[in-house]
């Protein structure tokens, strides 16, 4: 198969076209990956290797060849396990308007990928059907990066596929999300919600131990196996993340460091350098000297896994 081109990762998770975006990643950036959600559908390809995959609380064991497909809405985040390694997959996003537009002629798939997809995310393909998965992943990746004056209508061609294969599968899918595993991961969500929108306030375990009625070792042990990371790490990997998007709008670091919710500029900057590798004034230098470069290329770049 012709060498085809690794995209460069980074966090953007809003779509910039109006009808779908693909990316070719292999990196190990998934390590890091909080829970996040998106108002489209991410259909989510895995070409080697083995991870976890955790949907609206439900964990999957995805192998090479399979498909996690992700509604709108639905809370996600993948989880790799064992040693450090690079991961090679293919992320697709599409929109709702477009799904809506190409399943008009198609009201079983239509009805499928809008009705609930609770406990059915993940697509195991036969050898046949995955390796028709792939080629057709390759196809719209390769196509997307030229110009040729029809390939819309066969974005339009390729995307149907693999919307018709995934919904033949789901349909035949069961749903596995037992109520007490669903009830403990939205009792954990809603923590993990509240930690996101309180960033500058003081926040502790033991205060999130109490505002939620659980015991402390609980949440611990529950949050870190749902969310992947501790309460602690939590606030600290969302409060660097918010100081890093002001710093790139223009906030001075001193901004950036309070209104992100650090109390003490010294450990803001200790953390934020241990994070991104440089100081902050370094990070925005960097992103300013190739802002140019990064805009023309921000139709091939994206997205969390």
């Amino acid at each position: 198969m012709a060498q085809h081109i690794i995209n460069p990762f980074n966090q953007r998770q809003v779509m910039q076209r109006e009808d779908f975006e693909i990316f070719h990643y292999n990196n190990s950036a998934t390590f890091s990956c909080p829970p996040h959600q998106h108002d489209f559908f991410e259909l989510f390809y895995l070409l080697d290797d083995s991870l976890d995959y955790i949907v609206e609380g439900l964990r999957y064991s995805m192998t090479a060849g399979s498909v996690m497909l992700i509604a709108p809405g639905q809370i996600h985040r993948a989880d790799v396990y064992g040693s450090m390694r690079n991961i090679d997959r293919f992320v697709l996003w599409i929109s709702m308007d477009y799904v809506k537009k190409l399943t008009e002629s198609l009201p079983h798939i239509r009805f499928t990928l809008l009705g609930s997809m609770e406990g059915r995310n993940l697509i195991r393909l036969d050898s046949e059907t995955s390796q028709l998965i792939r080629q057709l992943l390759f196809a719209l990746h390769r196509e997307t990066a030229g110009d040729a004056i029809d390939s819309a209508q066969l974005h339009r061609f390729i995307i149907s596929q693999l919307l018709i294969y995934c919904g033949r599968c789901i349909v035949q899918a069961p749903s596995t999300l037992t109520p007490k595993a669903a009830l403990r991961y939205r009792e954990i969500i809603q923590v993990y919600e509240y930690i996101v929108t309180h960033l500058k306030e003081n926040m502790s375990i033991p205060d999130l131990a109490d505002r939620f009625f659980m015991d402390r070792n609980t949440l611990m042990r529950h949050f870190r196996h749902e969310v992947g990371m501790t309460p602690g790490e939590c606030i600290r990997w969302h409060r660097l993340e918010s100081a890093r998007l002001m710093l790139l709008d223009g906030a001075s670091a001193q901004e950036a460091c309070a209104e992100s919710g650090f109390s003490d500029y010294s450990a803001f900057y200790r953390a934020f350098k241990q994070a991104y590798d440089m100081s902050p004034r370094d990070y925005v230098a960097s992103h300013t000297n190739s802002r140019g470069l990064s805009r023309s290329a921000q139709g091939d770049e994206g997205g969390i896994i």
